[in-house]
């Protein structure tokens, strides 16, 4: 098709390059492949990480820059009519018209007061962001992990504090005072594993599953379960769950499960674990508590709301439709937790009652924007920290 696309404008200024994403193990067969289908095109090695800047997922995603440099389209404008949508705006933009860019990202609805604090660019692209709330006369602090494998950590007021290249690839982040000493730990997660990194990016612990790679390993929350002032992992490994102390030593695990499909720790501590479509609490010892509910259909229980009411709503989803953040953020400061979902596209905030309270667009992010949700200003309600893609 694009081939087509620049036969046909073959006597204008228009160039079409490809950019291959393949790795080192792929490129020698680029040319065969090319030959092959008749292509003449010219292609360009980007690489497994693609290019720098330009956010995307799948590979057949198109860009189009105009001759000053401008994008002047996004992947998602062309996805389902492609050869429509390029013969409808190349003509202006071969005849040297001003592309005033797509809009990238914008806001459709938000809470009254809210607006942006601060920004700052991180380099290379998110892949998790996490808060550790300020405690006594320590402030709040903002780690960004990227995908160039660095740990950065940012002040409530966005300025960096420090800046490590970790020596392995690791896709979350989570803050949390592990020991009780009033020092937050950061837990830099791995696909089977993770690491504990001290307040200045260093590790100073690993953890290794060593499970099966169709097994789900996860981290699903932190919690003191034996009640002496430090927390637990807890762990979610096949069908088992595990509490580690806050040092590699193992305070139980639960071998019992079966056909586990979610695993929680809410913000009181309570663990909670869905074992196919029942879900059940777990004690302090590990043991399933006697007391369940069901799950409707096949979806995942995601947690408690929680408020004034003496009741409190659950919710519940589905594994693979975006993130949904822990129930325990309080966007607009009404005393009630707040439901955040990061879906391809942006991210939506509800109210307990499902009034939409902030609706945040990304237009051709096709991932789920990391994003994290805590109190950095001091003033009533959340702040909210999220990456969004500058494309080029």
């Amino acid at each position: 098709m694009l081939q087509d696309i620049e036969k046909k404008y073959q006597d204008q200024p228009l160039t079409v390059l490809a950019l291959s994403v393949d790795g080192k193990e792929g490129q020698p067969k680029i040319p065969d492949y090319l030959k092959k289908n008749n292509l003449n095109s010219r292609v360009l090695l980007a690489g497994e990480d693609g290019v720098e800047g330009y956010e995307f997922e799948a590979a057949s995603s198109l860009f189009v820059v105009d001759r000053k440099g401008m994008l002047a389209g996004t992947p998602g404008q062309y996805y389902y009519k492609l050869e429509e949508e390029l013969n409808r705006r190349l003509p202006g933009l071969l005849a040297g018209q001003p592309s005033p860019g797509p809009l990238l990202w914008g806001i459709r609805k938000a809470p009254p007061g809210f607006g942006e604090l601060w920004h700052v660019p991180v380099g290379a692209s998110a892949s998790d962001i996490a808060i550790a709330p300020g405690s006594g006369d320590r402030s709040s602090e903002i780690g960004v992990l990227d995908e160039a494998h660095h740990f950065k950590r940012y002040s409530s007021r966005g300025v960096l504090l420090s800046d490590v290249e970790l020596d392995s690839k690791v896709w979350g982040l989570s803050a949390v005072d592990l020991d009780g000493d009033g020092t937050v730990e950061w837990i830099a997660v791995k696909e089977k594993g993770f690491e504990v990194l001290d307040p200045s990016g260093k590790s100073y612990w690993k953890y290794s599953e060593y499970s099966a790679p169709s097994m789900e390993f996860a981290i699903g929350g932190f919690a003191d379960v034996d009640g002496d002032g430090r927390k637990e992992i807890i762990l979610l490994s096949g069908d088992e769950v595990s509490a580690l102390r806050s040092v590699p030593k193992l305070l139980w695990k639960n071998r019992t499960l079966h056909d586990v499909r979610m695993l929680n720790v809410d913000p009181r501590g309570r663990i909670w674990v869905q074992t196919g479509a029942t879900v059940r609490r777990l004690k302090a010892d590990g043991s399933l508590s006697s007391q369940s509910f069901q799950a409707p259909g096949t979806s995942f229980f995601l947690g408690e709301g929680w408020g004034p009411a003496s009741s409190h709503p659950r919710y519940f989803g589905f594994r693979y439709f975006g993130r949904v953040d822990r129930l325990q953020h309080d966007l607009d400061g009404d005393g009630k937790s707040d439901l955040v979902i990061a879906t391809q596209g942006g991210m939506v905030a509800y109210a307990q009652d499902g009034t939409t309270l902030l609706n945040l667009f990304i237009e051709d992010n096709q991932l789920n924007p990391p994003l994290a949700l805590a109190d950095i200003d001091g003033k009533p309600g959340e702040e909210l920290l999220i990456f969004l893609p500058t494309m080029g």
